[in-house]
């Protein structure tokens, strides 16, 4: 419906109603191709005051701080990925002589109201740099006057890329070690009492084929045991890797997570994406997960791509929440930590 209304109100002239939806679309799925095409036609990007060009020849970008005051420590070499909230540069910290991933919240964020946003970019932020897992992108620093976030840097880029140059579908070693460690990493999450609330394959970074990082916790919830008890970041997600209880208004949680794992790895063995945006937009399932129609055993195409993971992936995507736990204890640990 929102997609629908966007077109209708570039139609009419009403630019900036268009796109601010286009905004919340990006927002929603940071992969969306027509609503990045159409947001850049109509609010083009703008030089960020965040940066600028040193006036002495030969020196490089560094990034400033909304006072102006350059923070030498980082050396901007190129934009690796923009998002809905941020950018993320890769950098040089200069102090340690280090390549890092420098993420800066967009200064239109922070500008009118920057509260919620800015709360939410250094929530997630801190709780990221709380966490010590090879299968979670380490933080080194968060400057919170700069609002950015300075992160291990992943050279071998996002699944999302991965994907894109394998659209039949990874090879099959390449999903199953895939599936085995980011099940392990969920596990070592939801230990913790933390969901991730946004898994995608460009939240996944990747170190080698197989070897994936979670990355992105500007949506993760922090959920404790007492009742009552705040949620750290925002419930949202991707509408293509929400598990069918989100699409019905339920919260984030550890089966959330494991059913969006499952989405994942569907795409990465099948090389096509489990939902499809016109089944969102008639709120229904796909066919071959539908609850009520779902076999008890994986499809004879998945068991044919990745036969050693093909029936964790499947009760990944039970439509019952608490059976997807069983493709979780099916998974084997790759390493010991």
């Amino acid at each position: 419906m929102e997609r629908a209304l966007a077109e209708l109100d570039e139609a009419d002239g009403a630019l900036s109603s268009a796109a601010g939806r286009w905004e919340r679309l990006l927002a929603d799925d940071i992969d969306d191709a027509q609503a990045r095409a159409h947001l850049a036609r109509l609010r083009p990007t703008a030089p960020s005051p965040l940066h600028r060009e040193s006036e002495h020849a030969g020196m490089t970008e560094t990034l400033v701080s909304p006072e102006g005051v350059e923070a030498l420590r980082y050396r901007l070499v190129r934009e690796i990925g923009r998002g809905a909230t941020a950018t993320v540069y890769l950098a040089r910290d200069e102090a340690l002589d280090l390549s890092v991933a420098l993420k800066i919240l967009h200064p239109q964020l922070a500008g009118a109201r920057p509260t919620e946003v800015l709360a939410r970019f250094l929530a997630g932020a801190r709780l990221l740099a709380g966490l010590r897992h090879p299968g979670v992108v380490a933080v080194y620093d968060v400057d919170e006057p700069a609002r950015a976030l300075a992160m291990e840097w992943v050279s071998g880029g996002t699944l999302r890329a991965r994907l894109a140059a394998h659209p039949d579908g990874l090879p099959a070693a390449e999903v199953e070690a895939t599936a085995h460690g980011l099940l392990a990493t969920l596990a070592f999450l939801h230990d913790q009492g933390i969901v991730h609330g946004d898994l995608k394959p460009s939240n996944l970074l990747s170190r080698a084929p197989g070897d994936v990082v979670l990355a992105d916790f500007g949506t993760a919830a922090q959920i404790h045991r007492e009742a009552g008890a705040p949620r750290l970041g925002e419930v949202g997600g991707t509408p293509l890797y929400l598990a069918p209880e989100q699409l019905h208004g339920a919260p984030a949680s550890a089966e959330t997570d494991l059913y969006a794992a499952g989405a994942i790895l569907w795409e990465a063995a099948t090389g096509r994406s489990l939902r499809s945006h016109a089944d969102l937009f008639q709120r229904v399932q796909p066919a071959d997960v539908a609850a009520g129609t779902r076999p008890a055993d994986a499809p004879p195409q998945l068991r044919a791509r990745v036969p050693g993971v093909a029936e964790i992936i499947w009760a990944l995507l039970h439509p019952t929440p608490t059976s997807r736990r069983r493709g979780q204890a099916s998974a084997r640990p790759t390493r010991r930590y």
